[in-house]
């Protein structure tokens, strides 16, 4: 659910150009409608940062005699690792606002988890890997130095389209999931060749995209998508290497060296997760504060947790 869903389309596009078959598919979907897919001859592999959210909870009561269960977790001990057939620990530090480290670290995980089933964890993974840190080590800085210009594309309330394709599908819910989330503005995540289906009616002069150009194979389509937008009057910011027209404005600086291609979605979230930050601070918004929601999700029908006198209050308000 969530980030952890959304963290799991890089391991699928991975899997995929190995010849590996596999679905990335919401708990809750596949709890309540697709449980029948769940066999003993199926490897489920399930992802919950907290290790109880109500809906891989129940799941895992559903499938007691089912598939193998791999659980990815950051939490020892919790109710799905101690379920699950084997339990994965991210071991990532707890976050002090929303799913951040602990969301990059799931992706490289579960990478890593694609690599040692492909039998590549001793090839170019590792090594791809320890290049991408060493790249986002020099970036990240400067990233957050240069974030601060971003208020005028990020100030009004407008809905923030957010584009791109392949692996890096999960920059685009995610960076979506985090300006809701974190800075309450409204946001739409999308494939790119989907908006060209009819959303692209919505363009207007107040329109306002971030088009995500970092697979290299389709960078030239979402550059050509960028001007169209531009010339019907919208504004678009480019993460990802210097797009070829010269009127697309970059969000950020891209490392001329680039990332390895596998592990580009854990770099490329990283200036939605600084601008979801700075949106929330420039409408005066704690980022991090929830006024609904709560960090684990464990009722399917409340926002609050039971014993939360918000929960009671809201309850009473609604029905007076």
């Amino acid at each position: 659910m969530g980030a952890s869903l959304h963290a799991c389309i890089p391991l699928q596009n991975y899997l995929a150009t190995r010849g590996v078959s596999c679905s990335v598919i919401e708990t809750s979907e596949l709890l309540h409608f697709q449980s029948n897919v769940l066999t003993a001859e199926t490897a489920l592999v399930l992802v919950s940062r907290s290790g109880e959210s109500v809906e891989a909870v129940e799941l895992l009561k559903k499938v007691q005699r089912g598939p193998k269960v791999v659980a990815l977790i950051n939490v020892p001990g919790s109710t799905v690792a101690r379920q699950a057939t084997r339990a994965i620990l991210v071991n990532s530090l707890p976050d002090q606002l929303v799913a951040i480290q602990t969301y990059t670290g799931t992706v490289v995980t579960l990478l890593l988890l694609g690599a040692a089933y492909d039998q590549q964890m001793e090839g170019s993974v590792k090594s791809d890997l320890e290049r991408t840190i060493e790249v986002l080590t020099r970036c990240v800085p400067e990233w957050y130095r240069f974030s601060g210009s971003w208020p005028g594309f990020f100030a009004n309330n407008v809905p923030m389209y957010l584009l791109g394709r392949g692996p890096t599908l999960a920059s685009v819910q995610t960076g979506a999931l985090l300006l809701q989330e974190v800075a309450k503005v409204p946001a739409v995540p999308m494939s790119a060749p989907q908006f060209r289906h009819g959303p692209v009616e919505v363009i207007h002069d107040q329109f306002r995209v971030i088009i995500f150009g970092t697979q290299r194979s389709t960078e030239d389509l979402e550059d050509t998508l960028g001007d169209k937008i531009l010339a019907m009057g919208g504004k678009v910011r480019w993460i990802g290497p210097k797009p070829k027209s010269h009127l697309i404005d970059s969000l950020c600086e891209w490392p001329s060296e680039n990332f390895p291609e596998l592990f580009m979605p854990v770099a490329d979230v990283i200036p939605l997760q600084m601008a979801a930050y700075h949106t929330a601070r420039w409408h005066g918004i704690t980022p991090g504060e929830f006024r609904f929601a709560t960090p684990i999700t464990t009722s399917e029908r409340d926002f609050f947790e039971p014993n939360d006198p918000r929960g009671l209050s809201r309850a009473v308000s609604q029905k007076t």
